[in-house]
């Protein structure tokens, strides 16, 4: 027999944010409504968890504020855990918004859409569309365990992206370079060169050679794998 893990009647939470603090201006605009339905994806029909998003967290679901809440639905990291969510990533704002919408789901049967009392009333949630929502197979299935096979593919660089906070789409941007280098403990400043590799083997376990060549890539997915798989 299973045995379910004891959880809170309601997840500890904050206050979503306000409209204001996530961009006054868009919201003054008429291509306002555009910038905020990209958590649909282009042509997508939004959803309830998409406007329960868009009032806790503006939409953005790699959101880290420093707050203690985390991703879209700004989870906190015990409500995060207690319902699985670490086989997709530490906090919330480290997965893929398919897999935290799935997360959300089984928190939403559990406790009600009284575990988003402010958004989830002013998104019209229930527990039966709230739980209809369909979740992408091909976007919830896990990027870990990776090949360790020293190549820096897609699937590499997703998991990097996915353990910064990143845009998780595999084509490393200055701001994931710049999220990498904070992650390692180097100088934040965009460029991926010497002294960011050092730092990154000193993370893995790699030769501290400054040089990214495929037995530091190895070592990375070693590493990612432990923290996630």
């Amino acid at each position: 027999m299973l045995f379910a893990p004891e959880f809170p009647a309601q997840p500890t939470r904050r206050r979503p944010l306000r409209r204001a603090a996530v961009g006054t201006a868009l919201l003054a605009t008429t291509a306002a409504a555009a910038v905020l339905g990209l958590a649909t994806g282009a042509g997508a029909t939004e959803t309830v968890w998409d406007r329960v998003a868009r009032c806790e967290s503006g939409g953005n679901w790699a959101i880290s504020t420093g707050n203690g809440y985390y991703g879209g639905l700004q989870f906190s990291a015990s409500t995060w855990t207690a319902f699985g969510g670490q086989r997709y990533g530490a906090t919330a704002n480290l997965a893929p918004k398919a897999q935290q919408i799935e997360i959300a789901q089984k928190v939403l049967k559990a406790q009600g859409p009284g575990a988003w009392p402010t958004c989830g009333k002013r998104a019209g949630l229930t527990v039966a569309n709230g739980t209809t929502t369909a979740v992408s197979r091909d976007t919830t299935r896990s990027l870990f365990p990776l090949a360790v096979d020293g190549q820096k593919g897609s699937m590499t660089r997703k998991g990097v992206e996915q353990w910064v906070g990143g845009t998780v789409d595999g084509s490393w941007s200055r701001s994931d370079v710049t999220k990498l280098q904070l992650k390692v403990g180097s100088r934040p400043d965009g460029s991926l060169g010497p002294k960011t590799t050092k730092a990154l083997q000193a993370k893995v376990g790699a030769t501290q050679d400054g040089s990214w060549g495929p037995k530091t890539t190895a070592a990375l997915q070693r590493y990612l794998n432990r923290l996630f798989g």
